[in-house]
């Protein structure tokens, strides 16, 4: 079970992998005035965020997690 798992998650993280590379080779194509109308730019080869301190990936990730718990995702109720 343990074994099945294991694989489970590589083949999870490969695909996940794969789409990132599928997409950053697509946004390479764009030039640089593009990128920064997205919000995007290439700093050493990396795809980042112009203002990543705007927005932390943590503080948005608990606010999904924290509201879909808080919420019923069929009718909106509130949970208690």
């Amino acid at each position: 079970m343990a074994v099945s798992n294991s694989i489970k998650t590589l083949i999870r993280a490969l695909r996940a992998r794969l789409i990132k590379r599928r997409q950053d080779a697509a946004l390479r194509e764009c030039d640089p005035r593009m990128l920064k109308d997205m919000g995007l730019r290439w700093e050493r080869g990396t795809l980042v965020a112009i203002n990543p301190e705007h927005e932390p990936q943590a503080r948005r990730h608990k606010a999904i997690t924290r509201d879909a718990h808080e919420t019923c995702p069929h009718c909106g109720s509130r949970l208690t």
